[in-house]
């Protein structure tokens, strides 16, 4: 057997662009926080890494590859891929395509203006909109509080639909804020103040309990049984989902399958922490477990917080996670002052982004995940935030989580068994979106005659097959423009 060689490629934070597979793993397991810093990974030689476009040139397996930002696109050559593109989607389906540079320059199009419902990859306005409104550090917080008089204890949800039922797990993003921590802070300072025995409620108001639209309710042909999204919640034990004895699968992956979810994971939470307390010689002595907000005169007494909001974004895109993209929509809603609600959810992010400078004509959002029937975007959107991901510099780095969090072409996320061919492989770093009527792609690609070029494309009809073979093609295509 061959020895397998290896490059180090040193990965910049002058401005974030097409970020490696590799740093994203090393999001993922080494927590890096604040702002980027000079990282060093090691990937196998001749699997290119999307890359810097400010750093050095480099060689791999002797093929030279100048990583310039501006380098041109050959604007004959992509309107090549676009035609043969469109030719190949498929009777009876329509197709928006851009490719741009790196910068946002249109180099070629097809139908760029037209409004596509575009699935999954409307995902890329909410990571935009959350990675400019909070702060990458911030957490969402499960508290208890105590009223001291009257012993009622009060679990108070903060948003967290990734908690888990142990102790909180440092080297995960789901179940970072883990139960039986918090269940061994509450005890311990119940103790301290000689309380053995308790009244329980729990608090889910964060958003108004709202529920989610009839068109995605458990009845709903796209979330039946709540098998693609979770009730709207304050709080959840990994996202209410019932694995069954499928426990060996990644906390932070979806699994093979998709399982059907906890109509009432609020409550789900507090059963689960009651027993808890109980383990732990707190006696629990109302039998039924009330919702209800904390008094005014309540104070907390334990805490626990989850993954900071840049590795939800991460997550989020990466597992293309309706939930989680559901989750951001509601937060920023209630950070930007919107209403409350699903509708809120949707104004915030279109609010955001327009700030942003994104061409949003045409734009619908049904909802912040394009799960829900009814949205359409143009692929002119689209390619907006794929710059924006990549030319947004502020004092934060805020767009790099949604830039580094979109999966790789056959390495992570929903691209992990999408092959594009081996010329491609680790080069494309995309946002997928499928429905019945829907596939699409929106991303970045890491080009093998230098620099880096955005792309979207959206298909829309009745073949999906064949639409998605075009977009496959259409992929394997862009990484030698």
């Amino acid at each position: 057997m061959h020895k397998r060689r290896f490059i180090t490629i040193s990965i910049t934070a002058i401005v974030v662009v097409a970020l490696s597979a590799g740093y994203a793993f090393a999001d993922a397991n080494a927590m890096v926080s604040g702002g980027l810093s000079v990282l060093r990974r090691t990937f196998n030689q001749g699997r290119i890494a999307a890359l810097q476009p400010y750093s050095h040139l480099q060689n791999f397996n002797g093929r030279t590859i100048e990583n310039v930002q501006d380098k041109k696109i050959d604007k004959e050559h992509a309107r090549s891929v676009i035609a043969e593109t469109v030719a190949r989607i498929g009777n009876g389906n329509n197709a928006g395509i851009i490719i741009a540079q790196a910068n946002g320059d249109i180099i070629a199009s097809h139908d760029e203006k037209q409004a596509f419902e575009p699935a999954s990859t409307l995902k890329t306005l909410t990571a935009l909109a959350a990675s400019v409104t909070f702060d990458s550090q911030e957490t969402l917080d499960t508290t208890v509080k105590l009223e001291a008089t009257s012993r009622t204890l009060t679990l108070v949800g903060g948003g967290d639909i990734l908690l888990g039922r142990g102790n909180s797990d440092a080297h995960h993003v789901n179940g970072r804020a883990g139960l039986s921590t918090l269940a061994d802070q509450t005890a311990q300072a119940l103790k301290k103040r000689n309380i053995s025995e308790v009244n329980f409620q729990y608090d889910n108001s964060l958003f108004n309990n709202d529920t989610l639209p009839r068109q995605l309710d458990a009845s709903s042909d796209v979330n039946e049984n709540y098998t693609n999204e979770i009730e709207t919640t304050s709080m959840a034990i990994d996202e209410a989902r019932a694995w069954g004895s499928d426990d060996g699968h990644d906390p932070d992956g979806e699994g093979q399958w998709s399982p059907q979810r906890s109509a009432r994971p609020a409550h789900d939470v507090a059963q689960t922490f009651v027993s808890l307390l109980e383990e732990r010689g707190i006696t629990v002595e109302n039998s039924t477990i009330a919702q209800s907000a904390a008094s005014a005169d309540s104070f907390e007494i334990a805490t626990v917080k989850s993954a900071p909001m840049w590795q939800i974004v991460q997550i989020m895109l990466t597992n293309s996670d309706n939930s989680l993209a559901q989750l951001l929509g509601r937060l920023l809603a209630i950070r930007t002052g919107q209403d409350n609600s699903l509708n809120g959810s949707t104004q915030a992010v279109i609010d955001i982004v327009k700030r942003q400078g994104i061409d949003t004509q045409g734009l619908v959002m049904s909802d912040t995940s394009g799960l829900a029937p009814g949205s359409a975007v143009t692929a002119r959107t689209l390619i907006h935030v794929q710059s924006a991901y990549l030319n947004t510099r502020d004092s934060n780095n805020s767009t790099w989580a949604a830039a580094t969090g979109m999966p790789i072409s056959q390495l992570s996320g929903t691209l992990r068994a999408r092959d594009f061919g081996a010329q491609a492989r680790g080069l494309v770093r995309a946002k997928t979106g499928t429905l019945g009527n829907v596939t699409s792609l929106a991303g970045n690609v890491s080009r093998t005659n230098g620099g880096t070029l955005i792309f979207a494309i959206v298909v829309n009809g009745d073949d999906m097959a064949t639409g998605k073979s075009a977009i496959d093609y259409f992929a394997s295509r862009l990484v030698d423009l």
